[in-house]
C-alpha cells in the first residue's frame, strides 16, 4: 500500500489553482471547452507530483487516480469556501457577464421570456447559500470535479509513461 501523503501536497497545490479557475468571473468560462479546467487540474497534479518525487521513480497509473481524486475533493472544498465567503459579493458581476454572453448569442432577437428571472433568482440563491444547498452542492462537485481530474490525470500519467518507454 502506497503512501497517500505523497499525493496531498501536488493534489492541494493543483486542486487551489482548479477551485481559482472555476470560481473566478470570466476564468470560469474555460470549462465551456469540455470541463477544461477540471482536466487542467488533473494535469497540473501530476506534474507538481512529478517535480516532488525522485527521477528515476515511474509514475504509475494509480499515482494517477489518486492524485486525480485528491485533486477534485481538494478544489471542491476550496471552491465551497470561496462560494460562502466571497461568492455573494462577486454574483452581480457573474450574473451581468452571463447576461452579457446571452445578449451576445441571440444577436438582438427576443430573450425567452423566464430565462432573465430564472438568472435573478438564481443569483439571489447564491447570495445567500444555505446550509443543506452548499452541502448538497459540495458533494455534487465532488463527484465531477473528481471525474474530470482523475481523467486527466491519467492521461499525463500515461503520457509521461509512453515518453519514458519511447526514451528507453
Amino acid at each position: 500500500m502506497k503512501n497517500n501523503s505523497l499525493y496531498f501536497r501536488p493534489a492541494l497545490f493543483a486542486g487551489l489553482i482548479m477551485a481559482i479557475i472555476n470560481f473566478a468571473p470570466g476564468l470560469d468560462l474555460v470549462n465551456c471547452f469540455c470541463c477544461a479546467g477540471l482536466f487542467i487540474g488533473g494535469v497540473l497534479a501530476v506534474l507538481f507530483f512529478r517535480l516532488d518525487v525522485p527521477q528515476d521513480y515511474t509514475i504509475m497509473n494509480i499515482d494517477g487516480f489518486y492524485l486525480g481524486l485528491w485533486t477534485g475533493i481538494f478544489a471542491a472544498g476550496f471552491e465551497t469556501v470561496l462560494n460562502i465567503t466571497i461568492g455573494p459579493f462577486i454574483a452581480d458581476i457573474k450574473f451581468q457577464m452571463l447576461k452579457n454572453i446571452i445578449n451576445r448569442l441571440l444577436n438582438g432577437m427576443q430573450m425567452p421570456s423566464g430565462l432573465m428571472d430564472q438568472l435573478s433568482q438564481a443569483i439571489a440563491a447564491a447570495k445567500r447559500p444555505g446550509l443543506f444547498d452548499t452541502l448538497v452542492s459540495f458533494f455534487l462537485v465532488v463527484v465531477v470535479y473528481s471525474i474530470f481530474t482523475i481523467f486527466g490525470a491519467l492521461l499525463t500519467t500515461a503520457f509521461i509513461q509512453k515518453r519514458k518507454t519511447s526514451q528507453n
